[in-house]
């Protein structure tokens, strides 16, 4: 037997002998009925998927089956789950790639340690385009379908509801996109460039009206009629719905130079060993959220066009802050990530956030599509529901007499220790666990306090965006009234 065999034998031991004690702390005489499973069942430290404890990880194989992480505010979910994570896919030797939603600005501190480990680290920031790939959404489109969802998804931010304002403004949005797709060079297809179409439109209808007549095919041109055909304060509403969706990026210089162009490679995430980054300001978060909402459909509709080949690499996606995003297909997603080898991390507070955004059926969806659920300590109105999933047990009293109890009852989930989690994994009894934040293990102290390596590069690629230019139907319009008078 090589040293290598010996060393994960031992490591198994220890992990029995360790599971043995845990559920001697944590259990009770449940041997009738419900009881904690042991972790090793689950989690070991040579596993090389998501991290559980800190410590112990999920496989790479039950990653793909997805993790939901439910902790209230300060629970501890980003030193005990997610930084560990990050340090344990990055240290196998031939893992996947990365791709981190990071609002907060908190997880691009492992920037160092995966740069030593050999990745490409990239970082989308929108609130700061200095050292920021660029990103634009029209440059993603593929097919009309595409086209409806980023209009939908523009219309959404501004109001939740669907009525007829927001489908008229839903089909002006994408009627510009169609517009610039089929008629202008791709330096001018931009959201920008739909805002300004719009801006101008409300301003000044005639210089549309003219351009659109001159350049774009008989099938838009027959849908810019139909929609301008409408009573002047119909149509004028419809133009001020379309442009309040876009004004959060119209009216912001940086963000509208940051999806002007697009230098975002998402097939190196296969090839090669990538993390990628999506930042803003965390005070802004829900300012961001459209274009950030937009990225990760984007991003899942790549992945879902074609099945990933024997040799491509996993690509594992971590959601913080999933509630402030709005994935409409989400259900979907995490329903199929497992054939295309996209193991999933969705972060919330609370499952409620699940269901508020995408209702009680799509939110169950997602929850059950999520084959492992971890849940902190702090939490309120699941407590009962996990009390329930835990069990109860038989056990004697003193006087011999038989009585059920239930594993946990909601007040002792509500308040378990914040060194404990509890961990429900489907199709096997739940676990209970000792957790350990990445600051109380000092190999990862050591990992996030790597300096720089030399090799280490910025960004230098400076992109402004390119509007179109109206003077020539401004033209047009001047020499028509003139003549008029005359």
């Amino acid at each position: 037997m090589n040293l290598k065999n010996i060393n994960i034998r031992a490591l198994e031991r220890t992990e029995e002998f360790l599971d043995s004690i845990l559920l001697k702390i944590a259990g009770k005489n449940h041997s009738l009925t419900a009881r904690y499973a042991r972790p090793s069942k689950l989690i070991s430290v040579r596993y090389n998927g998501f991290s559980i404890t800190g410590k112990k990880h999920l496989s790479v194989r039950q990653s793909r089956n997805n993790l939901m992480v439910i902790s209230p505010s300060g629970g501890g979910k980003t030193t005990t789950i997610i930084y560990p994570s990050i340090f344990n896919i990055g240290n196998d030797k031939n893992g996947g790639s990365l791709i981190i939603n990071d609002p907060s600005g908190e997880l691009i501190k492992t920037k160092n340690f995966l740069l030593y480990r050999g990745y490409t680290v990239e970082e989308i920031n929108f609130g700061d385009t200095s050292n920021s790939l660029y990103y634009n959404p029209l440059h993603r489109i593929q097919t009309n379908a595409d086209v409806n969802k980023v209009a939908s998804m523009l219309v959404r931010a501004t109001s939740k509801e669907s009525n007829f304002w927001t489908l008229k403004a839903t089909e002006l949005i994408g009627l510009c996109i169609h517009h610039l797709r089929a008629t202008e060079p791709r330096i001018h297809q931009n959201l920008a460039n739909v805002y300004r179409i719009l801006e101008v439109l409300a301003g000044e209808p005639k210089i549309i009206e003219a351009y659109f007549a001159d350049t774009t095919p008989k099938h838009l041109w027959r849908k810019f009629l139909s929609l301008m055909g409408n009573s002047e304060n119909t149509r004028a509403s419809i133009i001020s719905s379309a442009q309040a969706s876009l004004a959060f990026l119209g009216e912001d210089e940086n963000l509208c130079d940051l999806t002007s162009v697009d230098t975002i490679d998402f097939e190196s995430l296969r090839m090669t060993k990538t993390a990628i980054f999506l930042r803003c300001p965390l005070s802004d978060i829900q300012y961001y959220s459209t274009i950030l909402s937009i990225f990760w459909e984007q991003y899942f509709a790549h992945v879902f066009r074609s099945l990933p080949s024997k040799n491509d690499k996993d690509v594992f996606v971590i959601l913080e802050e999933l509630s402030s995003l709005h994935l409409p297909n989400l259900a979907n997603i995490i329903s199929n990530s497992r054939k295309f080898a996209m193991p999933i991390m969705g972060v919330i507070q609370s499952e409620n956030q699940l269901y508020h955004n995408y209702g009680m059926h799509n939110g169950k969806t997602i929850l059950n599509n999520a084959n492992v659920k971890v849940y902190f300590t702090g939490l309120s109105d699941e407590s009962r529901a996990i009390s329930d999933t835990l069990g109860e047990y038989e056990y004697d009293d003193d006087n011999g007499h038989t009585k059920r109890r239930k594993l946990m009852t909601p007040d002792e989930v509500r308040t378990m220790r914040k060194d404990h989690i509890l961990v429900v994994p489907s199709g096997m009894q739940p676990l209970k666990c000792k957790v350990y934040p990445f600051y109380k293990q000092s190999r990862l102290v050591r990992y996030m306090a790597l300096p720089a390596p030399e090799q280490d590069e910025s960004l230098n690629a400076n992109y402004s965006v390119q509007y179109l230019n109206f003077d020539k139907y401004r033209e047009y319009d001047t020499i028509n009234e003139q003549t008029k008078t005359q």
